[in-house]
């Protein structure tokens, strides 16, 4: 029982959920490790007394309110409840990776490679959040690029409190059709978990950073960022996913600078692991160097991979 659900696993009709407040007798005839609201701990048999519950623990039985039972369970869920609270680095991790490539011979002769990378470790206090896409294209029959890019993320997420948290982040890029070497992104901040259950979420971004430019052209930008932000994930059914992210970065030194970037995309589960994938990016920004133009959209199609016991 974690919350306000009794979740009673049987043999004959899987996982039974029942309402705690529906609930007028209970009984256990083995121990179960029961949390009250003030998160003191007992360890032991159980039976309701009319309105209370009584806990014969190995020190004796002590009788609690039904009202200040906030979980109960066996004691091998609660020592694996435990361990997900610290989890080692390497545990917990999962995510996926998408591949997409289109190729074109004789009277044209093309190559299209995207490629993306996700992956995310949640605990109930943190998050490590590592995001990847390329994309590379080329036409053979002019010995030209026409598309070369590459942007990456790594965040790491604190819980403040149940809805509040705090962020940092480094994230990096770079754009040969924008003539752009490199592009680095140091920041951090605040967020908030305006939606957070199993069909929705919903998180609000809010921070300040660092974003050092360097173009072919010689030009260096030197700028102070604001963030702000959104991002979005739903569940279409037990097969599909889709996901939603925007952030507008302001140019604090420099108002006239401003970069958007957005994505939209649908993930459906074709079998265990494998996952049919649609992605549209778009990436705007107000000052590009002198001949380029100011948004930038990709869509791309293809097929994926999840791994870990959570990904969607």
């Amino acid at each position: 029982m974690d919350g306000k659900k009794l979740v009673l696993k049987t043999s004959y009709a899987g996982d039974v959920t029942i309402d705690w407040d529906a609930v007028d007798q209970f009984t256990s005839d083995q121990p179960l490790v029961v949390t009250k609201s003030n998160q003191q701990i007992l360890t032991g048999t159980v039976k309701n007394s009319g309105a209370d519950y009584v806990i014969t623990t190995p020190q004796g039985q002590q009788t609690v309110q039904k009202s200040e039972v906030a979980t109960m369970r066996s004691p091998a869920d609660q020592a694996a409840y435990e361990k997900s609270l610290h989890p080692g680095f390497l545990e917990g991790w999962a995510g996926g990776g998408n591949f997409g490539i289109a190729l074109a011979r004789g009277n044209s002769d093309t190559t299209n490679v995207a490629l993306g990378f996700d992956a995310q470790r949640k605990t109930t206090n943190d998050a490590w959040i590592i995001d990847a896409a390329s994309i590379y294209t080329t036409d053979g029959a002019t010995s030209t690029t026409t598309a070369n890019s590459f942007q990456g993320l790594i965040r790491y997420d604190r819980n403040i409190t149940k809805r509040v948290f705090v962020y940092g982040a480094f994230a990096g890029g770079y754009d040969e059709l924008q003539d752009l070497n490199y592009r680095i992104t140091p920041g951090g901040g605040f967020g908030y978990h305006a939606i957070a259950n199993a069909k929705t979420t919903l998180d609000l971004l809010l921070g300040l950073g660092y974003t050092r430019e360097s173009y072919t052209t010689g030009l260096i930008r030197n700028l102070f960022t604001a963030t702000v932000g959104d991002e979005f994930a739903y569940k279409l059914g037990a097969r599909t996913t889709i996901m939603q992210n925007i952030y507008y970065l302001p140019a604090l030194n420099d108002t006239s600078n401003y970069r958007v970037t957005g994505n939209f995309g649908i993930a459906t589960k074709l079998n265990g692991w494998m996952t049919a994938n649609l992605l549209f990016n778009d990436r705007y920004n107000s000052q590009p160097v002198l001949g380029n133009k100011n948004n930038d959209i990709l869509f791309t199609t293809g097929l994926g991979f999840t791994f870990g016991a959570k990904a969607k």
